[in-house]
């Protein structure tokens, strides 16, 4: 997937291109209704099929103390929206003199003079342009003069509503993973580098894997079976996000992720690995000393092989 950041010269690639709108956080399953979408009309008009987004959320530039917290940073987003098969990603540095953009003066941007673009695909939701006055109405009316077909994708619904990342957000918040898992279309993951810890599970025959998450929404404090990709070998775990209450001297500022992967021998400190949610196995507790918390952990290990066996 080639990912530009300069109007200018998206403007200059080959036509016919259809191009799909969003900021996609979490690509979720909705997203992938537009993305999915917009390869099928590329494909079919022999053309290329690209996404839209910003570099970050609106509200950061706008109003930053309303700025939800993100699902996926840039780089996880990127990584996502290329498994869906489109061809580029024009991702626009959002800046205030990018936000005081009229809807006429920000399709010129991405369209030029040129009748390259023939296909957009949004949300109903979709919103462009300073005080974000370009509604699907305002994109179909401009679509008319730079010649492309706007279509507005219906939402995918979850247990009756829009699957939207507002919503998997609050899921994962509350530990609410299945429900997360079925609007993202796959576990939540978080993209973490391994730090060194204290050595205190090697020393128990139980090494683990420490990381201190800057994953902006985590699920609740507790132990989790996890799933991550070593190479290209998915590997799976159980791991504790949490406060290490059993060591009083090791309390850290805030939560850690302390994870140990099954039937893997290996050193990761300094990887970055994508930790992924699969299920919640209990809440995190203190217990009367290391050995009592070893039981459990073995425990907790029995609980999450019985998960990862299921069809």
């Amino acid at each position: 997937m080639r990912t530009l950041i300069q109007p200018e010269r998206f403007r200059a690639l080959r036509g016919p291109i259809v191009l799909a709108a969003g900021f996609f956080d979490g690509v979720h399953v909705g997203h992938r209704l537009v993305l999915n979408g917009a390869v099928r009309e590329a494909r079919r008009c022999g053309g290329q099929a690209w996404a839209l987004t910003f570099d970050q959320h609106p509200l950061s530039i706008l109003a930053p103390e309303q700025r939800p917290p993100l699902l996926t940073p840039l780089e996880v987003r990127l990584a996502r929206l290329a498994t869906t098969g489109i061809d580029g990603c024009l991702v626009l540095p959002f800046t205030r003199a990018l936000a005081a953009l009229t809807p006429t003066e920000f399709v010129a941007l991405l369209c030029g003079r040129a009748h390259r673009v023939v296909n957009i695909r949004c949300g109903a939701n979709w919103r462009f342009g300073a005080c974000a006055a370009g509604d699907v109405a305002e994109l179909a009316r401009l679509g008319r003069q730079h010649g492309f077909r706007v279509t507005v994708v219906r939402a995918a619904h979850y247990r009756g509503c829009p699957v939207s990342s507002t919503r998997i957000r609050e899921a994962i918040q509350r530990g609410n993973l299945p429900g997360a898992t079925a609007m993202l279309g796959h576990p939540y993951s978080i993209r973490e580098t391994v730090v060194r810890g204290r050595g205190v599970g090697r020393t128990l025959g139980m090494a683990t894997a420490n990381v201190h998450p800057a994953a902006e929404v985590l699920p609740p404090i507790g132990v989790y079976a996890v799933r991550t990709w070593i190479g290209d070998r998915p590997v799976n775990g159980v791991a504790s996000l949490g406060f290490r209450p059993t060591f009083a001297d090791a309390r850290p500022p805030s939560p850690i992720l302390e994870a140990h992967f099954l039937d893997f021998a290996g050193d990761l400190y300094g990887a970055t690995l994508d930790i992924a949610f699969i299920a919640r196995l209990r809440d995190e507790r203190k217990y009367p000393s290391a050995a009592a918390l070893m039981v459990q952990v073995r425990r907790d290990i029995v609980a999450a092989r019985r998960i990862f066996a299921r069809p």
